[in-house]
């Protein structure tokens, strides 16, 4: 394969754009966070398909995509949309967060790191200072994202990454994916470490015996 399609090394690549909201860029660092936690879930729902070799799971074909495909766009989608509503909060002046919202924060920021892999904090991507502010930006995101709801209506499910609502809001903004460099990305593979063959691959009972 040629240089352009051989994998990402994530850490090699922390401060290279990997999208741009309008005339803002969103590094590879900025994703740590959003792929930590995406990684994080679909590993532990692997680990309840195939215990032994979890790779399985990240190779399923459903929903017209590969399951590993899905979960990267589902990165690129929360770290898009938390970027753009963290801006129109700073815009509006609504960036910062009360005591209780703050207490709130902190428990989050707790349960976060309690539930992360241990091979994950084997693998952090970046420090955890930068972590928390990223998970700091995307409480201020949801802030805004509920008060488009209380005002506009007709639910906060409507402005979450994936929501009609969002949709429209983001057609009054571009969005461009650093391509080179995204299509090389392999979700699944930044804070995890899958060493062993899967059954997919071709592993035969004998060679699980060996393993």
């Amino acid at each position: 394969m040629g240089n352009n399609r051989a994998k990402l090394d994530y850490q090699e690549h922390l401060e290279d754009t990997a999208v741009t909201v309008d005339s803002e860029e969103i590094t590879f660092q900025d994703l740590a966070f959003y792929i930590l936690y995406e990684e994080g879930k679909i590993e532990e729902q692997a680990r309840i398909y195939n215990p032994d070799y979890t790779k399985d799971y990240w190779n399923l074909h459903t929903n017209d995509t590969f399951i590993q495909l899905e979960a990267k766009e589902v990165v690129l989608g929360m770290a898009v949309h938390d970027h753009l509503f963290y801006q129109m909060a700073v815009a509006e002046g609504m960036d910062t967060l009360t005591d209780e919202e703050e207490q709130e924060l902190e428990y989050r920021i707790t349960d976060f790191w309690e539930d992360l892999l241990d091979i994950q904090w084997e693998k952090l991507p970046c420090s955890e200072e930068t972590i928390n502010e990223q998970i700091r930006l995307a409480a201020i995101a949801e802030k805004y994202q509920n008060y488009l709801a209380e005002e506009l209506g007709p639910s906060q499910a409507a402005y979450k990454y994936d929501g009609y609502y969002y949709q429209q809001i983001m057609e009054q903004h571009q969005v461009k994916t650093n391509d080179k460099l995204w299509d090389r990305l392999v979700l699944g593979d930044i804070t995890l470490s899958h060493s062993k063959l899967n059954y997919i691959n071709g592993l035969t009972d004998e060679d699980k015996k060996k393993e």
